[in-house]
């Protein structure tokens, strides 16, 4: 018997010591992978650092200028990667040329150069945009596309038959008068760029720290049916004049909303309100869905949802036809609202259907979950401060007691005890998952979850 137990005792052993072995592979490799993510990435940037040493060399600024004429302005492009600046001096030479993406041009732009750029190129050929309204050159060539139109040639006219990806930003973190004049001066512009937006297969929107939801109204409006993700950001009190406006027509193709509101830095709280978005529109939006399984990220921060009860109730249940979501953020502006809308069972239900989500908050009025740990909203170690897996109903209680206990009435040990085996298991799986889930913040796992060169 006891050479039995021995026996016993060696292989659990054994098996433990295997155990441990894969893990530590399993780390190993995971380490390798990301090293050799960073290093492809050092490889890029000192790639571009040279590139821009180059072209800001004298000889780099010789060769753009003196082209053999017998060279074309796309294999120019290729070789010494000019500015737009340049393109726009060789397409004016009548070369012709084609730019597929054009993620910044010079500061110094002349109005003559921005004029000469929008009319030479050819638009039909653009796939992406990065807009930087910081940038003296792009208003200039905001400006000059705002002219353009009868005066252009039928075949120059900026007409964006192929791009697919759109950024637009105006980084200011502090108001001032300046930025404001500035603003006030682009927002035009802006708008009338957007009116070029009628034709473009858009798939990816991403606004950054905008004054207004003017643009975004219309880029959504106009690229809806190809559409499928959208990142945008305001701030300043601005911004929430007026409700955010979605297609009636819904966006069919989602498969990221992420909007976020915000004010500037060292404004009274008091001075601060939320942007709205009304209930009835969102929800045609999320029913117009063609792949459901596909929209990972519905996430509407510092935005408060505007609807009566019957159609907030009716969005909360239209949320459980979406399996893939992976990040959340959602809040309502009817008061107690999963108490007031929902029975207990169906709002665990809802918990239930987001398998990809690891971390599940909730309070009165709004939801949040993800598959990373917020850490700027919660402490792991507070709420598990054993530092070990922690037990499914530790997990269960931690999501639920507040809610459970306050709108409901009841306890979080009643409603386990209810629990199918399966929604114990759901549970199980999240608590061995949520040690090891990453600590990254919402705006790089959006951009994990959606790679774009903008």
């Amino acid at each position: 018997m006891l050479q039995d137990l021995s026996t016993t005792e060696l292989a659990l052993r054994e098996h433990a010591e295997n155990e441990q072995i894969l893990v530590v592979n399993a780390e190993i490799a995971r380490l390798q992978r990301q090293q050799e993510h960073h290093e492809t990435q050092r490889r890029q940037l000192v790639r571009e650092r040279l590139r821009r040493r180059f072209t800001a060399s004298p000889f780099g600024r010789l060769a753009a200028d003196l082209i053999l004429p017998f060279l074309h302005a796309c294999e120019t492009l290729r070789w010494f990667a000019a500015s737009p600046a340049a393109s726009a001096q060789l397409c004016w030479q009548g070369f012709g040329c084609r730019v597929s993406h054009i993620h910044g041009v010079a500061a110094s732009l002349t109005p003559e150069a921005a004029s000469s750029l929008v009319t030479a190129l050819y638009w039909p050929a653009l796939q992406s945009l990065v807009v930087d309204i910081d940038s003296p050159g792009w208003v200039q060539v905001l400006n000059a596309l705002g002219g353009a139109g009868k005066e252009a040639a039928p075949q120059r006219h900026p007409v964006l038959l192929g791009l697919q990806g759109l950024s637009i930003c105006f980084p200011v973190e502090r108001p001032s008068l300046a930025s404001l004049e500035r603003w006030r001066l682009v927002e035009p512009m802006l708008m009338q760029f957007g009116g070029l937006l009628a034709a473009a297969p858009l798939q990816e929107l991403v606004l950054t720290d905008l004054r207004s939801a003017a643009i975004f109204t219309m880029a959504l409006h106009a690229c809806r049916r190809h559409l499928r993700v959208c990142r945008a950001s305001f701030i300043g009190p601005e911004s929430r004049r007026d409700p955010l406006q979605l297609p009636a027509d819904g966006l069919p193709a989602l498969e990221c909303l992420m909007v976020r509101h915000r004010d500037f830095c060292g404004q009274r709280a008091s001075r601060q309100g939320r942007m709205c978005v009304e209930a009835e529109p969102l929800l045609s939006c999320l029913r117009s869905v063609r792949r459901p399984e596909r929209l990972r990220v519905l996430a509407l921060a510092g935005i408060r949802i505007d609807g009566s009860k019957e159609e907030t109730a009716v969005l909360l249940r239209a949320l459980h036809s979406f399996p893939g979501i992976a990040v959340v953020a959602l809040r309502f502006s009817v008061p107690s609202t999963f108490g007031t809308l929902l029975p207990p069972r169906t709002l665990i239900g809802l918990r239930c259907a987001w398998p990809k989500v690891g971390h599940f908050a909730i309070a009165d009025m709004s939801l949040h979950g993800f598959d990373y740990w917020p850490e700027q909203m919660t402490d792991f170690q507070q709420l598990y401060p054993h530092g070990k897996v922690p037990e499914p109903f530790e997990v269960f209680c931690n999501e639920f007691n507040r809610v459970l206990a306050v709108e409901y009435g009841t306890t979080a040990e009643a409603q386990w005890t209810n629990l199918e085996r399966h929604q114990h298991l759901f549970w199980a799986g999240v608590a061995a998952w949520l040690p090891q889930m990453p600590r990254n913040e919402v705006g790089r796992r959006t951009a994990e979850l959606f790679p774009s060169g903008l």
